[in-house]
């Protein structure tokens, strides 16, 4: 704070002057009197917990834009892992990318491309894009990024790459492809041609690692479609990206219909 209080000082004080307050985080009374001691808009605390069945984790903000608060979290379901304002990463540990132009540049296509998809930090589809960014990447490629960076972390070196998987996985065409008729041996080619232009072949790298696992979702995507037309239900995956898909209105049909059955 900039007058050197902290929260817990200032909300004992408040309640030494009879306004009644909750310890609970997220209580009512708790949200109003901070919008009101920070003079914020009344939006302010009111960011969703659950976007389109993902699940909007609290986290860390970025450090410059609070300088005068330690410990500050919050949630933030249209931002990525990074501060575009102040071009630093908030993840742990927050690192400057003034050199690491390319992590900008992924934080723009996430806000202007998987934000307006529902697709959040710590999601399903985000931990398996990551993690086959990290075993399909070249490790020269690596070990260049990290010399750009004071503080580098494992999720911030393959940032780029994990958009770039997350966009593709979200992606309507891609998902109508694999999920429609063709042959899969057509499939396979058109996966490992995409999954190649964001992990390109390289003498220190294993894209095909990359590539087992984006298959194994398809795989694995094609059987809950299958399973879930025979039983007449709702396709559960857990990946939550079948949404995305043309043909998912055909399941939120069948939805409506088990919830108001005629009579």
């Amino acid at each position: 704070m900039r007058n050197f209080s902290n929260v817990k000082d200032i909300e004992g004080a408040v309640r030494e002057q009879g306004y009644p307050l909750s310890n609970a985080r997220s209580a009512p009374e708790r949200l109003a009197l901070w919008r009101q001691l920070g003079n914020l808009r009344d939006l302010a605390f009111t960011e969703p917990q659950v976007v389109t069945g993902n699940w909007v984790v609290e986290r860390s903000l970025c450090g410059r834009c609070m300088p005068h608060l330690e410990d500050g979290i919050g949630r933030m379901p249209r931002v990525g892992w990074v501060c575009l304002k102040h071009k630093r990463w908030i993840g742990t540990p927050q690192a400057d990318l003034t050199n690491f132009g390319e992590a900008l540049v992924a934080e723009r296509h996430w806000r202007g491309r998987l934000a307006p998809r529902g697709v959040v930090v710590d999601s399903s589809l985000l931990l398996l894009a990551e993690e086959a960014a990290t075993v399909g990447i070249s490790k020269a490629v690596l070990e260049e990024r990290a010399e750009r960076v004071q503080h580098p972390s494992p999720g911030l070196l393959v940032y780029p790459e994990t958009v770039g998987l997350a966009r593709l996985l979200s992606r309507r065409s891609l998902l109508d492809s694999v999920l429609g008729e063709a042959p899969s041996p057509w499939k396979r080619a058109l996966v490992e041609r995409e999954v190649r232009a964001i992990l390109p072949d390289a003498p220190d790298a294993e894209n095909w690692r990359a590539l087992a696992r984006v298959w194994d979702l398809v795989l694995n995507l094609q059987d809950v479609v299958r399973d879930a037309l025979w039983l007449g239900q709702v396709p559960q995956d857990r990946w939550n990206v079948l949404r995305y898909s043309s043909g998912f209105a055909e399941f939120e049909r069948i939805e409506v219909v088990q919830a108001h059955p005629l009579v």
